[in-house]
């Protein structure tokens, strides 16, 4: 037992450095009430974690089958820590964060991060349980992490809709465990098996109350009311990291789940396949009406997230290649694009649309690279978004789901227009106010970043497409 605890520990190496590093940022913010001390020590665990990460290899079931240390959830870990790098770039010195508490949300960020490498880790329903309650917990409080009324009204909002779906999911649970035995996702296909076809709707029941849970996670139809509000009210460096990083980490653990349950969840497909429709619809069309950036790109995030479930819908190797695809594409894309939204916020103190008013003439790289994550989120080429959507499209179509790829195409179509209003009033108009914008350098470096991984990659996407059609196979 103690050999492999010791296997165990060896193999999750980036994630205990993680863990320590966030809970050192975290009373090192605490008690000396600044943030260059926490920050060091974030940004030194952080670059441990990315070396070990890259050194240590994936080392199957850890922790007695409580986790897997996959190639799949190998590419997640890579997401997750990609993720926490660059969001605390943005909220290094935020001027939307409450100074006093910059320290703490670093630490924070860094846990965050250990939870959803968990989440695309874990193999046990109860695993799976504590790492969304690490991230949602630690997303409760950067959600509030400034005196202002809407974030504690925002702080609030999400820690009401958390619990109550966090509730649903362990009722989901408890059915399940109640009928099979089981909670270990490799064991439930037999467990369920055994129960025959009397058992087959209470089983059903029960995936249907977890997938609820998840649902909420990633800001799926209908249980997207929070996303809004919640992005609004939080610092644009914690609306980025929730945007980005519990989407793929949620959808790692309905990916485990749909395998895991097998025929009870072939039964709900059709209603995943509305759902999909209903959620990339809704977050396109509604976006439309937004004139608040942030609302505006959390309406895009949840149509964002209709796309991703059309790769999951398919239920594929194709599909699931096309969500690690998008993922990264996401990542870089929409994390750049909150990181200009923060750049702009930082000069004006504005969230508006009107702020980015000839953002070209104040600040001509940002705007060039704003537009770039505009047009990559609407699928344009020959930007890493494209060649993501492609594979998408591509995966429902071979999945016989030609009206999901349809729905997909003229959603974009939508989606195109708003992202165009954007470049067009940074490039069409003439600016409000004509002093230059100057970014803070941890800005500029997170921005630059996100552009040149988006266009390098779609322009030479063959490396990152051969390294995840490793992993599915």
């Amino acid at each position: 037992m103690t050999s492999a605890l010791s296997a165990s520990l060896a193999a999750w190496l980036p994630e205990l450095l993680l863990a320590v590093g966030g809970m050192a940022a975290l009373l090192a913010g605490a008690a000396l009430r600044r943030s260059g001390p926490a920050a060091v020590i974030a940004w030194a665990a952080i670059g441990l974690a990315a070396v070990s990460l890259a050194v240590v290899p994936a080392a199957g079931p850890a922790f007695f089958g409580l986790i897997v240390l996959d190639p799949f959830s190998q590419a997640l870990r890579w997401l997750a820590l990609g993720t926490t790098g660059l969001v605390a770039l943005m909220a290094h010195r935020a001027s939307d964060v409450e100074q006093g508490w910059a320290g703490e949300s670093l630490g924070l960020i860094a846990l965050i991060g250990v939870g959803l490498m968990l989440m695309a880790e874990s193999a046990h329903l109860l695993m799976a349980v504590v790492s969304m309650e690490l991230v949602g917990l630690s997303s409760y409080c950067l959600a509030a992490m400034t005196r202002d009324a809407r974030a504690s009204e925002a702080g609030l909002k999400y820690l009401l809709f958390g619990a109550l779906s966090s509730g649903i999911m362990l009722f989901g649970i408890s059915l399940l465990y109640g009928l099979t035995g089981e909670l270990a996702l490799p064991a439930l296909p037999e467990a369920i098996a055994a129960l025959g076809p009397s058992r087959a709707g209470a089983v059903a029941v029960a995936v249907t109350l977890i997938l609820a849970g998840l649902a909420y996670k990633i800001s799926m139809v209908p249980f997207h009311m929070w996303t809004p509000d919640v992005y609004e009210g939080a610092p644009v460096a914690v609306a980025a990291l929730l945007s980005v990083g519990p989407k793929a980490a949620g959808l790692a653990l309905l990916v485990r789940l749909a395998q895991a349950t097998g025929p009870a969840w072939e039964a709900l497909l059709p209603l995943v396949l509305a759902l999909t429709l209903a959620t990339m619809t809704l977050g396109n069309v509604v976006a439309l009406l937004q004139s608040n950036v942030k609302r505006l790109l959390a309406y895009s995030t949840i149509g964002q997230v209709g796309y991703l479930l059309i790769g999951f819908s398919a239920g594929s190797q194709m599909g699931l290649e096309a969500i690690l695809v998008y993922l990264t594409a996401y990542l870089f894309m929409n994390l750049g694009a909150f990181a200009c939204v923060a750049a702009v916020h930082r000069a004006t103190g504005s969230e508006s649309l009107e702020a980015f008013r000839g953002l070209s003439a104040r600040a001509p790289a940002l705007a060039a690279a704003f537009a770039i994550f505009l047009l990559s989120l609407a699928g344009i080429p020959p930007l890493l978004g494209f060649i993501g959507k492609f594979l998408l499209f591509g995966a429902a179509l071979e999945a016989g789901q030609v009206w999901l790829a349809v729905g997909g195409i003229i959603n974009s179509a939508i989606a195109l227009y708003y992202y165009v209003n954007l470049i067009r009033l940074m490039y069409l108009h003439r600016p409000e106010r004509p002093q230059m914008l100057q970014p803070a350098w941890p800005l500029r470096l997170a921005v630059g970043l996100c552009a040149a991984a988006t266009l390098w990659l779609g322009v030479f996407p063959a490396p990152l497409l051969a390294w995840f059609r490793a992993v599915v196979l």
